[in-house]
């Protein structure tokens, strides 16, 4: 009996649903209506124009400040740093002693190079001297020949005895010329010991590094102790008067870019602006980043100092774009808009995208304009 009530009460409550989904329980329905267009915005108290106008374009490659003299300064010897005489940032003088290196095995090479000259001039003395006697001997031999041969004449010597005396006028002779020849082999070796003598004092002067020119150290790498070897930089000395900038200009820009043509360069971080020529080109593009090293003389202003960052100005052909003025873009968060008059003369929002800033406080609005539209202003700028 229970099992058929509940079938019962589910079969209505099935009915009741499909009655409700159906409508049948709805009262008289309402038609829908079409609702009044909404008023527009307020309209602005103030009022511009969207206008088209052509400005200069113009773009920057950016640069460095570099000084045009800039020397590194390294050993020509290899030795240990006995002491140095100028720190990073100190200005020094050209001619005044800038490092001193340990020269105690260069004096020993000058020492080793002396010796071996006094030993060969002491050999050319000993050679002089045998050839001295040589040149006596050749004398007597020459005698003794001279006098056998008039006795040979008047029979009164033989043959053999001539021969005798001209085999030993003639040995003395030998003796003579191997003693010019010992003089002029020591001649060659006192001239190769000059030059070992030479080489090993200008060695000696390395000890001693100068500074090259007047300026300020703008890199010091070395301590004392340290060893020191031809090719490794110990100093780095810059002119801080004498300054350029290098740019690295696209190449899209290289063909307006010419020797002596002048160019502005902006100094951020001073707030100035300088007028600067162009004196290099540098003729191949870099692979990689594909521009060019311009290099601009400038009278550097005071306060402007190697390796700070400057931008090259250089003017393009003018265009023409859709400008407002400033006091007419709205800002919510990200999105930019303005307030525009429309056709049947209500105010709308739209949503534009805005470039550069112009003269005159105006913008450059890159999308959502076409120029000729009223729009309208804030009452304060922020």
């Amino acid at each position: 009996m229970k099992k058929i009530v509940s079938l019962v009460l589910f079969l209505a409550l099935v009915v009741a649903i499909v009655l409700y989904a159906a409508g049948a329980f709805e009262g008289e329905q309402v038609a829908p209506a079409v609702l009044d267009a909404p008023p527009g915005l307020a309209a602005p108290a103030r009022t511009a124009a969207a206008v088209r106008e052509s400005v200069p374009v113009e773009e920057y490659a950016v640069g460095t400040v570099t000084a045009r003299t800039t020397v590194q300064v390294a050993a020509q010897v290899q030795a240990r740093v006995k002491k140095i005489h100028a720190d990073a940032g100190q200005r020094v003088t050209a001619g005044r002693p800038l490092i001193e290196l340990d020269d105690r095995d260069l004096q020993a090479r000058r020492a080793e190079a002396g010796e071996g000259l006094a030993q060969a001039r002491a050999a050319r003395e000993r050679s002089v001297q045998a050839k001295a006697r040589a040149e006596a001997v050749k004398v007597q031999a020459q005698k003794r020949f001279d006098r056998v041969r008039n006795l040979l004449a008047a029979q009164a010597a033989t043959p053999e005895e001539l021969e005798a005396a001209e085999a030993g006028y003639l040995e003395a002779e030998a003796a003579v010329a191997e003693a010019d020849a010992a003089i002029a082999a020591v001649d060659a070796q006192i001239q190769q010991a000059k030059q070992v003598v030479t080489q090993a004092e200008v060695a000696l002067g390395y000890a001693k590094i100068e500074v090259p020119i007047d300026g300020v150290v703008s890199l010091k790498s070395v301590e004392e102790g340290d060893l020191a070897w031809p090719g490794k930089t110990l100093y780095e000395i810059m002119d801080p008067t004498d300054l350029r900038l290098e740019a690295q200009v696209r190449e899209g820009l290289i063909a307006r870019v010419e020797d002596g043509t002048e160019f502005e360069i902006r100094l951020p971080a001073l707030g100035k602006t300088v007028t600067g020529m162009v004196s290099e080109v540098c003729p191949v593009a870099d692979p990689r980043s594909r521009t060019f090293r311009v290099r601009m003389e400038f009278d550097p202003p005071e306060g402007v100092h190697a390796g700070m960052y400057g931008r090259l100005r250089v003017q393009l052909e003018p265009r023409e774009v859709v400008s407002v003025p400033a006091a007419a873009i709205r800002r919510t968060g990200q999105l930019e808009s303005v307030i525009v008059k429309a056709s049947d003369g209500r105010w709308e929002r739209r949503i534009v995208t805005t470039g550069r800033r112009l003269e005159g406080d105006r913008v450059e609005v890159l999308s959502g304009l076409d120029g000729g539209e009223t729009v309208g202003l804030r009452e304060s700028v922020r």
